[in-house]
This record gives C-alpha cells, structure tokens and sequence, in this order.
C-alpha cells in the first residue's frame, strides 16, 4: 500500500505543477521560499511515463532510484581519499539502508533534499582533472544545490578545490545553484508556522541524540518514549556512545581521519540545530515533555539527514581518511596500531549491524494512506459516465494536509494524455 500512496508534496504540489504544464516547464518555481528542482523533474517525468493511475508507483520507484544513485556516487568519489573498500561500502549503503528512512522520507521526491546532503560533500572534495567529470560534478552539484539550500552548509569545503587544483565543477555548480537558491528565498519568503514556538538548548541537544542518534539504535519512537520515562536523561547515554566511539577509533588513524570524523558529527548537530530553530513546535520541546507526552514521542523527517551523518562518522572511523591520494605514513606506535585496528573493526561491526538489522521499521507514515491508482481509475470512471463532468478530486496522504486534494481534468482521463490538459 505505501507505494501505491503519494506523499504530502509529491501530489499536492509536484504533480498539481506538471499537470498543469508542458514537459519540463516550472522547473525552477518556488515552492515554500525554496527551489525543488529534482523532485519537480521527476514530477514531469513519472507523469508522462505511463497511465496516471500508476503515478504513485512510478514516483516511488524513480525516488529509491535516486537515492541507490547517491549511495553509487559516493562509492567512486570517495575512492580517492578512502582506500579501504570496506568501508566506502558502508558510506554507500548507508542512504539506502539508514533505519529512520522508510517511517516517512523513503520512496517519494518531497524528501530527496536530505540525500543531496549526504552528496554534496563528496562531489565538493572528489579530486580529478578531466573536464568530462568536471562537467559532470558542475551539473550534479547544480542539481543538489538546487533542491536543498542547506548545502550551503558545505560551501567552506571550496577552499579544498582552491588547495588542490585538481577540479572545480563540484564547486562552481555548488555556487551557482546556492545563488538561485538565495534569489528564491529572498524573493518568495519562507512561510513562518502558526504553532512555532520559542526553542531551547536543551531541547535541540535531546532532539539531535534521540532523533539523529537513537533513531539508528531503536526504530520504534514508541519504545524511545517509554524507555525515556524509565531512565530520564541517562537514556541519552546510547547516542552519545555512538558519537564517541568513532571519535576514538579516528584518533588511533591520524589527524586526517580525525578531522573527518568530528566534522562528521558537527554536521549531524548543525542540520539538527538548523531544523529545530526554524520548524519549532510544542511537539519539539524535548526538555520540557512530561511522561504522558513522552508516551506519544516520534521521530520526524528531519532525523534523517542528522542520522546518516552520525553514522557516516562510524564509516569514516572504520578506515583511514586522507586529503590527498597518497596513503598516509603511520606514525603511531605498533601498540596504538593495534589499539586502532581493534576500534576500526568495532566501529564497522557497530555500523553493519545496525544498517542490516534496524532497516525494517514497525510502521510507515505512509502505509494506511489512500490508494493513488483506485482513486485514478474510480475517477475514469466518473468521467466516462459524465460528459458534463470537469474534474474529480483524488487526495494524498498525510490526512488533513492543506494540499491534500489534487484535481484532476476530466479531459485528462478521457483521452488518457499526459500532456498539459
């Protein structure tokens, strides 16, 4: 049933846009202060690849495409600065595989913005001197910059193309799409939410350990919120070993691994500091839940990106990190070696244990949503013994969400043409 469903954007806004357009046109429309790009291309192009009953489906299946694309993307670019197979494998599966995706963010276009997070890096410091791959990064990195302007986040990695000499495309089609990005924001302001409330620290700490850190240890919300009104705060004690165990792997595998590594974390925190501050609500302030809201904790869309990072510093401390292509010269001792091995191979179990065993989550935001192909095909029908019938309406999951109904035009569905109707 959950692919059957479309999600929140994908129908109420993606799909409403390519219906009412030629192929390819409102690419660059704002949306909520942002550029969608991806998502609006893949709108036009589930739309005009089949029947629309079938649209869900199509759009689910191009999503998790995308997103098997990143992790085979960040396989080849990190080649040249992490030499152990191993461990660029579990960079890759970790998109696909992370625990907290398939609850709500999996298999629809309206959350492929935290994926070209977990990109854009890689495409900033991968080092080549061929202007085909130039060319390639220029668009890639265009494409991410323009779907998600949290990117920005990564704009100081530029300084390592202007260290490196060795490729620019990443960092022009970065810049370039931050640009429109920008433009767009400034131009089309961002909505504030009715129901924002002030945030705190304290609240935005425990929401980036239990959301971008818990999360990948238990995939059941429910069950965080009961632990939590068992042991309190010292529930916290999970995550926060599972930030600091590949902290003390790196330090065994030099400076470069290490820096790697704690601006892996940083990265988690900054993208959980950033949702929180900006998407604010009583559901968020953790520091001041009583039992009874506990007992109702979720996790959110915005644990995604935050989790992958966390997990990427287990990934990055299960291998050697390095700057340049040249292997690093280990200068530690043959006892610290040894130390440092242990932690590698402890950081790779923790991980490939919890991608392989944690994947399947108890539920899907998307899973009693209603059927996007039975709604399609009522609707045929409804036209077909109507003549004077204009439009019918078909609706997406969640319940209740403002652009919930989408209409579709009776002359669509009698003459089965995805062109603009």
């Amino acid at each position: 049933m959950t692919r059957e469903t479309l999600w929140a954007e994908d129908g109420g806004i993606f799909l409403r846009q390519a219906m009412d357009s030629r192929l390819l046109s409102g690419l660059m429309d704002p949306y909520d202060g942002y550029l969608h790009l991806l998502p609006r291309l893949l709108a036009h192009l589930s739309l005009r690849m089949g029947p629309l009953e079938g649209y869900a489906e199509r759009i689910s299946w191009l999503s998790c495409a995308c997103v098997g694309l990143v992790g085979v993307a960040v396989f080849f670019l990190s080649r040249s600065h992490i030499p152990s197979v191993w461990s660029r494998l579990l960079l890759a599966g970790i998109p696909a595989l992370l625990p907290v995706a398939p609850l709500e963010v999996m298999g629809n276009t309206a959350n492929l913005h935290w994926y070209m997070l977990w990109l854009t890096p890689w495409i900033l410091i991968h080092q080549s001197r061929r202007r085909s791959s130039n060319i390639l990064l220029v668009l890639v990195s265009f494409v991410a910059a323009t779907t998600e302007i949290q990117t920005v986040l990564f704009v100081p990695l530029i300084w390592f193309a202007v260290r490196t000499r060795r490729q620019w495309g990443g960092s022009v089609g970065l810049l370039l799409g931050l640009a429109l990005q920008f433009i767009t924001y400034v131009s089309f302001p961002r909505s504030v939410s009715q129901d924002a409330v002030p945030w705190d620290l304290g609240s935005v700490i425990i929401g980036w350990l239990l959301q971008g850190g818990m999360s990948s240890v238990e995939s059941s919300a429910s069950s965080v919120g009961v632990a939590w009104t068992y042991f309190g705060g010292a529930l916290l004690l999970v995550p926060v070993a599972l930030l600091l165990a590949p902290a003390v792997a790196a330090a065994f595998n030099g400076r470069a691994t290490l820096v790697a590594v704690l601006a892996s974390v940083g990265v988690s925190a900054a993208l959980w500091f950033a949702a929180q501050v900006f998407n604010n609500r009583a559901f968020m302030n953790y520091s001041s839940f009583t039992n009874q809201e506990w007992l109702k904790f979720d996790f959110l869309r915005y644990a995604v990106a935050p989790a992958m990072f966390a997990l990427g510093a287990l990934a990055l401390a299960s291998g050697r990190f390095h700057w340049r292509r040249e292997t690093e010269r280990p200068v530690a001792p043959v006892p610290s070696l040894r130390r440092g091995i242990t932690w590698q191979n402890s950081c790779a179990t923790i991980l490939a244990t919890i991608l392989f065993l944690g994947f399947f989550p108890p539920t899907s935001s998307r899973a009693d949503g209603p059927s996007w192909g039975e709604q399609v095909l009522a609707g045929r029908s409804a036209c077909a013994s109507d003549p004077q019938l204009a439009e019918v309406p078909a609706f997406v999951a969640p319940r209740g969400w403002e652009y919930g109904r989408v209409a579709i035009s009776c002359n669509r569905l009698r003459t089965n043409d995805n062109e603009r109707r």
